[in-house]
């Protein structure tokens, strides 16, 4: 059997999936919540994107992809963890038909020195920064890098996942950029420990390497636009995004889309810094949110995500000017009530359970109870809940579908307020 046939089955599945009725009040839940519209209940997303792959061989066993194409096998896994999640999580996620394929990377980018990480022998062992800059930072030896993307490569790659999935789903590219996480990447240049303390005895220094990596990022950003390089994915229907960034799930699409090529403005833009954990509000200011802002601007239509797994509720009042900020991460470590303290209903909340316990620890009543107390602590605040960051389902993966069961019945109970 062909790698078309075993797909073909496959593909059946997720356009019969992709028709239900529900699958048009998720989308239009999603594209509402994300345009800051009232919608009738908070959405519930569980992150599967995120399941590492050891774990779906619980749901599928062991070695279980069978097609042998590199992008065959991406396609195959990719379907068989959209089937399953439908089938199994009650959750608000779409079952899109379609199928979004890496582009063909032309070349990494390079800074001008060798910039990377150096994996452990043991595969349970943490990876370790090299970092180009360890012994002093050296100015001169940067230039700025360019996300570049072979084009022929690339449609070769689109051409060969559409006749795949027989035409029958729509295929798109997912391009790669320089990201958005510009402090991350003096982290990886400097190291995280001399970065810490280079923030105390060379400010200078630093505030002149974070500028470089700033203005090379956004220009690299702009030149992905004139290229045509955006990830704003049209669902078939032409009026939502499926927005390939987890937890966003679909967006409404400007009007006239269809008729213009993308831009950067049609992007979610994925905001970070979570290595400046260690930084104080102060130093946060100084150092990191003042190039956030310029990657920030480049998103005008307030399609801008501000992401942090650690506690933020000492550095929200910061990031609450970055401008066009849409949606705010609200991890199991910062305070809900303080975000929505801070953001009064014009910002909205991705207010996350803890993984770690709901896996390990929680019975259903737990998990109604720490759901209940982050609703009660949002006070009817826009927000979606999720759970994010599952790194293992201890094996029993019906805790998805128990947990999101419990999350659809607690949004029901606690409906968002609007200003």
């Amino acid at each position: 059997m062909n790698d078309r046939e075993i797909l073909k089955p496959l593909v059946d599945q997720i356009i019969e999936l992709s028709q239900g009725p529900e699958q048009e009040i998720r989308k239009q839940l999603w594209a509402q919540f994300n345009a800051l519209q009232p919608v009738a209940k908070p959405p519930v997303c569980v992150t599967y994107g995120g399941i590492p792959n050891r774990q779906w061989d619980l749901m599928f066993g062991q070695n279980h992809l069978r097609c042998t194409d590199p992008v065959a096998r991406h396609i195959e896994f990719d379907l068989k963890k959209r089937i399953w999640i439908e089938r199994n999580v009650p959750d608000d996620n779409v079952t899109w038909p379609a199928v979004l394929v890496p582009a063909a990377a032309a070349s990494p980018p390079e800074w001008g020195v060798p910039v990377g990480w150096r994996s452990p022998d043991d595969e349970l062992g943490a990876k370790e920064i090299t970092a180009p800059f360890a012994d002093q930072i050296e100015l001169t030896k940067l230039k700025p890098p360019r996300t570049e993307v072979d084009e022929a490569a690339t449609q070769s790659r689109l051409d060969q996942a559409s006749e795949l999935v027989g035409g029958r789903l729509a295929v798109h590219p997912v391009y790669p950029s320089l990201g958005k996480a510009v402090f991350d990447n003096a982290v990886q240049l400097r190291g995280m420990e001399k970065l810490l303390t280079d923030v105390i005895d060379r400010p200078e220094t630093v505030h002149a390497m974070m500028t470089f990596i700033t203005n090379a990022v956004v220009a690299d950003h702009k030149r992905r636009e004139r290229c045509g390089w955006i990830n704003a994915p049209p669902d078939p229907t032409g009026r939502y995004q499926m927005v390939p960034i987890f937890r966003h799930v679909a967006a409404f699409l400007p009007a006239d889309f269809g008729d213009r090529r993308p831009l950067l403005r049609d992007e979610w833009a994925y905001v970070t810094a979570q290595m400046s954990a260690g930084l104080g509000p102060d130093m946060y200011a100084e150092f990191v949110h003042r190039h956030n802002c310029p990657l920030a601007e480049l998103f005008v239509d307030n399609t801008v995500y501000y992401h942090g797994c650690e506690c933020l509720d000492q550095k929200i009042d910061i990031i609450a000017g970055l401008p066009n900020l849409r949606r705010f991460h609200v991890s199991p470590w910062s305070s809900v009530a303080r975000a929505a303290e801070t953001f009064q209903g014009a910002v909205l909340l991705e207010v996350h359970a803890h993984p770690t316990e709901v896996f390990f620890a929680a019975t259903r009543d737990d998990m109604r109870t720490e759901l209940a107390g982050l609703l009660e602590a949002a006070d009817g605040h826009p927000l979606c809940l999720n759970l994010s960051d599952i790194h293992s389902v201890a094996d029993n993966p019906d805790t998805l579908r128990i947990w999101a069961e419990v999350a659809q019945d607690m949004a029901e109970r606690y409906p968002c307020r609007y200003p």
